[in-house]
């Protein structure tokens, strides 16, 4: 059964102090200042308060009934942060002011740290292009654990909109704008977002849609009013009613994207590329259940990004096909083997998202687990597993533990060893296959080979499909020590066979598995640039080499530095420039030349022929002197706009193994064909 969200007077019971908050900020833009104060509500019972706030904000007094309380600050040992501890007598329905004020960034600062590899910003942002105040950012004095409602009045200048949790239940312009935003829901912090807006709203089924869009842009509005409209009734079919009023589409003129209660901000560039409405919407939709109205424990870890992704991104591909949902459970694999192999990075420990290693363990290993404990207890309990996790947790903070208890009452059966063995280890198991026979006993045909696993085995419970000569047989081995001896006896001769080869299981894919990519490169830590040096028109790369340095750490060199050949035999590399642009290519042209020609008209790659003229290539082949790294290249026809611009589009295409950008906007891209370490043919 499902629950419908905890009414209001259930609700700020999540633990913590305080009962509700009651906001009133002005924000300075030219001055890029916030002053403000809360009015708290503490709970009965409370003498201590505990609040934290940035640095570089400050609490200025603390009131009670008009009078100053004397309060401590002192600074958080190894973070940004101040923490404010106020003495009160506890009594009934006690209520505290708290003034505060804060400087913050400009936009050019924070986009100087904002990388692409993971575009994420811990502080608040304020600039003549808009205000972004996370409550992550402990912009306002806020405590370390708890939920409650709040309002929150905010003043912007004149042209200004604000976007917040809950609804808008005031708006006037008399001088500056001023507007109200209130939540009677419990909610784990506040977000101030807010620029010079044009605003659409449309109401469907009590709930207020809305889009803020930096300039309007009526068609794009319906569009993704429409595909919320779509995403609302999915999820509230499949997990519960929608637990909000109001859900805002807006644009955020920082290239960051994020989903907070009742509302998503995309950024500009992404907003309106037109495949988003389809997938990353769908997802930050889902983080209002996920996240945004049952909260994340943080104590172990962070589960939100892997049921999203689970039940958002992971369920349109299975919509559309087995076959799609086969290729993204590979691309997750070969993500994580990518950009997290060597991280010591348990499900336990991911938090965030702030390095390509972690966002690789929490997104891609985290939907697998999910898939293999679906997998494990079959659709209809892990459904009731997902409903019962969020009707008893609604509007509540939520950990891991929360999860396997949903799921063990939905199916009965204890997980424990599951759980265990999937949120504390780093890494996955890796397996290969040894001894593969086949005999002939009187009229059976017997198969035997042996599951190894190398390292800590796992327990895993893997299909195998055999093909034989009168068909494909389904078989399930349950495989749990360093090596398991597996025997099948069928009534057709087999001709091979193939340990889970549809990729329901996680594990670490060997080298051949994965096909050389530009993921490879960028995962790598210890990938190399090597720029051209030599001749007038390599200036164009050297934006390339800036960008790609500053979002994923990788080293540059160029081909005329002493030992240059000798990262070949050592790491992936990049080559930035063609023939006659950097040396390097007469050593390693010939790997490229297995995949490509690169001619005066056109980039030829796998027999098809593209546009040279104004276009970018890029395309990675396996080092063949190390299998596990790649080498890369880069070369841009255009001038340095072209190359910087392609150059910044790469992270979205990352699983390619190669790409084109032609002149006219558009790539085209393709990926080389990769091995199946777990099959094994016994040919005719």
């Amino acid at each position: 059964m499902v629950a419908a969200p905890l009414s209001h007077a259930e609700e700020g019971t999540g633990g913590g102090s305080l009962a509700s908050h009651a906001l009133d900020v002005t924000v300075d833009i030219p001055g890029r200042k916030v002053t403000g104060a809360d009015t708290v509500t503490l709970k009965p019972g409370t003498g201590e308060l505990k609040l934290y706030i940035r640095e570089g904000s400050r609490v200025i007094k603390i009131e009670h009934g008009g009078k100053p309380l004397k309060f401590d600050s002192v600074k958080v040992p190894n973070e940004k942060a101040t923490a404010i501890t106020v003495k009160v007598r506890p009594g009934e329905n006690t209520k505290l002011y708290i003034a505060f004020e804060g400087e913050f960034q400009s936009t050019s600062e924070a986009l100087d740290k904002v990388k692409r590899g993971v575009a994420y910003l811990d502080d608040g942002v304020i600039g003549e292009e808009g205000v972004f105040l996370p409550s992550s950012s402990l912009w306002y004095p806020q405590e370390d654990e708890g939920l409650a409602p709040f309002t929150m009045k905010v003043s912007l200048p004149d042209g200004f909109r604000s976007v917040s949790e809950g609804e808008l239940v005031k708006s006037e312009e008399s001088g500056r704008a001023v507007e109200t935003w209130s939540s009677t829901e419990a909610l784990d912090g506040a977000d101030l977002v807010a620029a010079r807006y044009s605003v659409a709203e449309e109401k469907y089924k009590g709930v207020d849609i809305y889009t803020f869009f930096i300039k309007r842009e009526d068609a794009l509005s319906k569009t993704y009013m429409d595909k919320t409209k779509e995403y609302l009734d999915l999820y509230g079919s499949s997990i519960a009613p929608y637990p909000y009023k109001k859900f805002a589409v807006v644009e955020s003129f920082l290239p960051t994207g994020y989903g907070m209660p009742s509302f998503t901000l995309l950024g500009s560039s992404v907003i309106r590329l037109p495949f988003i409405p389809d997938t990353s919407l769908g997802h930050e939709i889902a983080h209002n259940w996920w996240g945004n109205s049952v909260f994340i424990d943080s104590s172990e870890g962070n589960w939100v990004e892997a049921l999203t992704t689970y039940t958002a991104d992971y369920m349109y591909e299975k919509r559309k096909g087995e076959k799609h949902a086969i290729d993204f459970r590979l691309k997750k694999l070969r993500g994580y083997k990518n950009f997290a192999e060597g991280a010591s990075i348990a499900l336990k420990d991911f938090q965030d998202s702030t390095t390509t290693a972690s966002r690789a363990v929490g997104y891609n290993k985290g939907v697998m687990v999910f898939n293999m404990l679906s997998e494990h207890l079959g659709e209809e309990a892990f459904r009731n597993g997902l409903r019962e996790f969020y009707s008893a947790n609604a509007f509540k903070s939520a950990s891991w533990t929360g999860i396997k208890e949903s799921f063990e009452k939905a199916s009965g059966e204890d997980l424990g060893w599951f759980f265990d063995e999937w949120l504390k280890r780093a890494g996955g198991p890796r397996l290969s296959i040894e001894g593969a026979a086949r005999e002939k006993q009187g009229p059976d045909h017997i198969l035997k080979f042996t599951v190894v696993q190398a390292g800590e085995p796992y327990i895993l419970d893997l299909p195998v499909l055999i093909k034989t000569e009168a068909g494909d047989v389904w078989k399930n081995i349950r495989v749990k020590d360093e090596k398991t001896e597996v025997s099948f006896d069928l009534a057709s001769a087999p001709l091979s066979f193939e340990i889970d080869p549809e990729y329901q299981t996680f594990r670490i894919l060997k080298d051949e598995e994965v096909p050389p990519s530009v993921a490879t490169l960028l995962g790598d830590k210890e990938s190399v640039m090597i720029l051209p040096n030599r001749n007038k028109p390599n200036e164009k790369y050297t934006g390339v080499s800036s960008l790609l340095s500053k979002d994923y750490g990788l080293e540059t060199t160029s081909d005329t530095e002493l030992g240059v050949k000798d990262f070949l035999a050592s790491t992936s590399i990049l080559i930035l420039g063609g023939s006659g642009e950097n040396s390097m290519m007469w050593l390693t042209g010939q790997y490229l030349a297995k995949h490509a020609t690169v001619t005066d008209d056109e980039f030829r790659i796998e027999g098809k022929g593209f546009p040279k003229k104004g276009s970018v290539l890029v395309l990675s082949a396996r080092n063949p002197h190390i299998p596990s790294k790649v080498i890369c290249f880069f070369i841009a026809d255009g001038g340095k706009e072209a190359a910087l611009a392609a150059a910044k589009r790469m992270r979205y295409f990352s699983e390619a193994s190669w790409l084109v950008f032609k002149a006219d906007g558009g790539v085209e891209k393709g990926v080389f064909e990769a091995s199946r370490a777990l099959r094994f043919d016994f040919g005719k």
